[in-house]
């Protein structure tokens, strides 16, 4: 097993984090690879677009508050979901209040990587859909990552907002997890026949030539969005779009690394 971790991450919202793990994650494991999805957001959006959201679930929040409190965490089959090939660690709005109890958790930037911990060897990539925040979640996400790619939204502020981000993972990797690397940034929403969503691109490649951009460009296409709200993977809501086709060259390029 690879037992990669990936933190797909921005504080932005609207830039498709959950639809890039959700897709990345599929197409990994339509190429044979065992994915894990977790959603660590408090808004729960993946699990709701996955169609698994239940009050009466376990979720990672579960897990969080076993670890905080040093009780054993629950076996893999206890928790996880099995759906479309992986298998999906749910969310919860009780997320929220973890974040809380993390200011006077001991190690409380290592819960997320403790619990992971538990799991990884079952899985060759476990994908970490983080919340629009820089809060301590998403410290924990990094701290538990091997490495983060970063969706950007072919609009100015989301491309102009990257900086923050940058910074926390740079800090992340220097005081707390030093292995980090970024993947790369993954432009998402893009009209090409828009002229101000060419000039965003171009900006993120200038600005961040340093970084590796990803060939990989998801469209903006109302096949997406759908997809969620039908609780389906772009290629099985519309197998030839060109957004499925995205997603599919997007998994080969990580795979790759």
């Amino acid at each position: 097993m690879k037992e990669k971790v990936i933190a797909i991450v921005n504080q932005k919202g609207g830039v498709a984090k959950t639809t890039t793990t959700l897709n990345l994650g599929a197409e990994l494991a339509k190429a044979g690879e065992k994915v894990l999805l977790v959603d660590f957001d408090p808004q729960s959006s993946l699990t709701i677009a996955l169609g698994q959201f239940d009050e009466n679930i376990s979720s990672i929040a579960d897990l969080m508050q076993l670890e905080i409190e040093d009780k054993e965490l629950l076996d893999k089959e206890d928790i996880m979901i099995d759906i479309y090939g992986m298998d999906l660690l749910p969310g919860s709005i009780v997320l929220a209040s973890t974040e809380l109890f993390l200011i006077n958790a001991t190690c409380r930037e290592q819960i997320l990587k403790t619990v992971l911990a538990k799991y990884k060897k079952y899985y060759d990539y476990i994908l970490v859909d983080c919340g629009p925040s820089l809060g301590m979640l998403t410290i924990n996400a990094l701290t538990a990552a091997d490495s983060v790619i970063i969706p950007v939204e072919a609009e100015y502020l989301s491309a102009k907002g990257m900086e923050l981000l940058l910074r926390s993972v740079a800090m992340t990797k220097r005081k707390l997890n030093p292995g980090l690397k970024i993947d790369g940034i993954l432009i998402t929403r893009v009209d090409k026949r828009n002229n101000l969503s060419r000039k965003i691109i171009q900006m993120v490649r200038d600005a961040y030539e340093s970084l590796n951009i990803f060939e990989s460009q998801i469209p903006e296409r109302i096949a997406v969005g759908k997809s969620l709200s039908k609780h389906e993977l772009v290629a099985g809501f519309e197998k030839n779009s060109d957004a499925a086709i995205a997603y599919k060259k997007l998994a080969q390029e990580v795979l790759a690394k």
